[in-house]
């Protein structure tokens, strides 16, 4: 426990709050703003709390993003208009994010794994199909809006999200395992999850396959990309990258392609890339001009793994604020349900994937990963669709919450894996290359 005087002032503070909370809730003045400005300081005195612990710190961002749901539900007129609709905002913050992954990201690491493809294969299929046809169950019990329903679909036909790849090397799972199966799943997304969101949501809502493969595109592949040439750049040994003369042309070519593509008419269906490409370019120009600074000044040469993580936490926050304040009404119609098969859904995919995994004959590290790539799905990239393509901020309401909820479950099971070693026995499956 890093400092449990804090901690327990913090605490103390939360549980004050908490009660003054209940009783505007005994009497019937819950509605009150002042109820928001207490949830909001009150969930923030549980982060700061929790930051001061060695096991639980990892759920301070999502307390975080609870005090600020609460707030934005009280006042969402915050931020839904900045003189324009912050809905625009969504698909930028989820390139962001997307980038900063590709950052930490290189072509050897997909060539190297893939060299075991049985286990990558096996565990790749059980996400695209294991959690669909879960979100299907749910929907047949939940009688959700079609909408929402699609936005369940949608959540479970997605990759799985980066945030696997954490959690399973907490929980002593394999870790290459885990990374491989979340790139292979990012790679075909632009084709599987089009194809299974026809199928299964088809008849809750219109669904573009042609505008959301060219939108996960857009998304996932231009930011990732476009990360993993900045990992070539700070990262690796090529020669060129160690001239500063050669990272400034490039600076400045990157910044005339953003700018050129400015004044280039795409064609409809193409029209969606056009931002990201210019974003990226120009992410590209920020970068290597930073890095000539940063050289020139002598300054830490770790300066992106300090900055991409708050930027991606920023952008992480950004939009589900906004997504929480353009549906205020229905969150408060159907949250609580909404809320509860969320939790059914998560849970059911880490029981599933684990017993699928244990079924297969899978060693103890392996099922703990795919455990995890089944049951953490890239709840943003589902935000994203819903609003890009669906063109529907209810149907991102179920990924809003699941990407809050799999942050509390994931972490918890793998403090709960992390604290026993996987047991090693030979699978099963010996004669295959896995």
């Amino acid at each position: 426990m890093k400092n449990s005087g804090a901690m327990k002032m913090y605490l103390a503070f939360a549980i004050l709050l908490a009660i003054a909370e209940i009783v505007l809730l005994a009497f019937g003045k819950a509605n009150l703003p002042i109820s928001g400005l207490i949830l909001f300081v009150m969930f923030y005195a549980i982060a700061f709390c929790v930051q001061n612990t060695d096991k639980l710190k990892g759920l301070s961002f999502t307390f975080q993003i609870f005090a600020f749901v609460s707030f934005t539900l009280y006042f969402p007129e915050i931020f839904t208009n900045w003189g324009f609709n912050t809905n625009s905002l969504i698909v930028p913050s989820i390139q962001v994010i997307m980038f900063g992954m590709g950052t930490k990201l290189s072509f050897a690491d997909f060539a190297k794994e893939l060299s075991k493809p049985l286990k990558v294969i096996v565990a790749t299929v059980m996400c695209y199909t294991l959690m669909p046809l879960i979100a299907l169950l749910i929907i047949k019990v939940y009688h959700f809006p079609p909408e929402v329903a699609a936005g369940i679909i949608l959540l479970g036909v997605g990759p799985a999200g980066a945030a696997s790849n954490v959690m399973t090397y907490l929980a002593k799972g394999n870790l290459a395992l885990s990374m491989t199966v979340t790139t292979l799943t990012t790679l075909i997304a632009p084709i599987a999850t089009p194809f299974l969101m026809k199928i299964f949501a088809g008849q809750l809502i219109e669904v573009d396959a042609i505008g959301m493969m060219i939108s996960i595109l857009n998304m996932l592949f231009i930011p990732v990309f476009a990360g993993i040439i900045i990992n070539k750049i700070l990262y690796g040994n090529l020669t060129w990258t160690k001239k500063d003369m050669n990272i400034g042309i490039m600076a400045i070519i990157s910044f005339l392609v953003g700018f050129v593509l400015l004044f280039i008419p795409l064609p409809a269906i193409l029209k969606s890339l056009k931002t990201g490409l210019i974003l990226i370019a120009w992410a590209i120009t920020i970068v290597s001009i930073t890095v000539i600074v940063i050289r020139r000044t002598n300054g830490p040469a770790n300066w992106m793994d300090i900055v991409l993580p708050k930027l991606s936490l920023g952008a992480i926050m950004l939009y589900i604020i906004i997504v929480a304040a353009h549906n205020k009404a229905t969150l408060i119609s159907i949250g609580p349900a909404l809320f509860i098969a969320t939790i059914v859904h998560n849970l059911l995919g880490f029981i599933s994937g684990y017993s699928l995994s244990k079924a297969f004959g899978f060693s103890e590290a392996d099922a703990r990963a795919i455990t995890m790539e089944v049951g953490t799905k890239n709840a943003g990239l589902a935000v994203g669709l819903a609003y890009d393509v669906l063109k529907s901020t209810a149907a991102a309401l179920a990924p809003l919450i699941f990407g809050t909820w799999m942050n509390i479950s994931a972490s918890s099971l793998a403090t709960f894996w992390g604290q026993r070693e996987p047991r090693v026995k030979e699978p099963r499956m010996k004669q295959a290359k896995i």
